[in-house]
Order: structure tokens, then sequence, then C-alpha cells
């Protein structure tokens, strides 16, 4: 399964991306800038796409948006990791946003979402 993840923290992108790099079934990817991750969502095939709210170029919410109102990819599931999650619940509500770990995590319970949210492919597929 292929995650694209939009964080723009170097030290947590690269925590997510080896963390599920080393998970059997998953291939990470990350893009720093929100006006680059859909192009890349797209060109990849994401299977799950991790946004941060706070990045440049687009913030978290503008990508939601964006991915929700296209036929392609609205249906890919999307896990929010942020620390400001209390900040924005007005926004998570309104957009009936219920897949969201605040920062600080534990990252195996990051991992369960993840396999929850975009289980890896069974091998006799």
């Amino acid at each position: 399964r292929v995650v694209v993840i939009g964080e723009d923290d170097e030290p947590i992108a690269v925590l997510l991306r080896d963390a599920l790099n080393d998970e059997p079934g998953y291939q990470a990817v990350v893009v720093p800038d929100g006006a680059l991750l859909l192009d890349t969502v797209r060109q990849v095939h994401a299977d799950l796409l991790i946004l941060d709210i706070m990045m440049p170029g687009l913030n978290g919410f503008e990508i939601y948006d964006k991915v929700r109102d296209d036929p392609e990819i609205r249906k890919m599931p999307v896990l929010f990791v942020s620390a400001a999650t209390k900040q924005f619940e007005p926004e998570f509500t309104q957009r009936e946003i219920t897949e969201v770990i605040a920062k600080p995590f534990d990252l195996n319970d990051f991992l369960d979402r993840v396999r929850t949210l975009c289980p890896p492919h069974d091998p006799e597929d």
C-alpha cells in the first residue's frame, strides 16, 4: 500500500516514513509542501493520505477538501496528525473528520490506525 505523508516538520516526517517503510506491505512517500501533495497522490496512486494541518502551500484542510471534491480520489482514507487538534475541533466537526491523532503520539497507536484505515495487501491477492 502506498501512503503519502503531508508533513513539513522533517523529524516527524522521517519518523512516520521510516516507521511505515519498516512495516510489511507499506511504502511511504513524504511531501512537505501542500501545493505539491495532490499531484503526488495521483502520480503514486496513494491508498492513504496522512496530513498535518499547518503546511506551506495548502493547509491540511484545503487539501482534504480538494481530495473529497475529486471523484478519482475522494474515497481515499485521510488521517490527520497534528499538534493543534483542540484548536481546530470546529473544522474537524464541520467536515465530519474523525480520523485524527494528536501530536505527540505513540508510534504503535499510529501504526494501528494506519492498519485499520488501510490494511496491508494479503500476499495471496
